[in-house]
């Protein structure tokens, strides 16, 4: 069987959630270099999308469409899941605190870089992990389990008007990443 779309949705999402982690881990890390400050608008441009994407989109999809069904077709993974959707709780609660730590950063000065550094490299590690396991571990099952039907239900439902991944926001979504990959990042 291909490989459903829902999820080469996911797989895609993942991919441009770990390219802004990384580049906003590499332009924190140019900056630390040539003695500069960053751009901190650009670094809230990138932290904006890891709050946004994955708690209105992203989470959504996985959360609310996909992991029902791997719950009533494989109950073993049951534990998993429920750690991944922790996981997405935590996330979120990361982002803020990040935020914050950027804003420290910018009002008090270079004595509060470092711990925005450490927040940061916890917090991508962290995330990668956490793709790693649903790419490597909970997709495939899924793909295993869920039927063809499953697959065109949980298709039409990423897509449904009124869902979270509506051709508006992820529009929108969208502009902001290739404004963040570009260099750019604010308005």
């Amino acid at each position: 069987m291909p490989t459903p779309s829902a999820i080469q949705r996911i797989i895609e999402e993942h991919a441009a959630l770990a390219t802004v982690m990384r580049t906003l881990q590499a332009t924190v890390a140019a900056a630390h270099q040539a003695g500069a400050q960053p751009d901190f608008e650009r670094l809230r441009a990138m932290l904006f999308y890891l709050d946004e994407v994955p708690a209105r989109v992203h989470h959504a999809n996985e959360s609310e469409l996909l992991f029902p069904r791997i719950r009533e077709r494989c109950p073993a993974l049951r534990p998993v899941l429920d750690r991944l959707e922790a996981d997405h709780g935590r996330g979120e609660t990361s982002v803020r605190e990040l935020e914050h730590a950027l804003n420290a950063w910018q009002v008090m000065g270079d004595a509060r870089r470092e711990a925005f550094e450490l927040l940061l490299h916890a917090f991508v590690e962290g995330y990668l992990g956490h793709m790693e396991v649903e790419e490597n571990y909970i997709l495939p099952v899924a793909q295993d389990y869920l039927s063809a039907a499953d697959w065109r239900e949980l298709e039409a439902a990423f897509g449904a008007p009124g869902h979270a991944s509506g051709a508006v926001g992820a529009e929108s979504h969208r502009a902001l990443f290739e404004r963040i990959v570009a260099g750019g990042g604010g308005r």
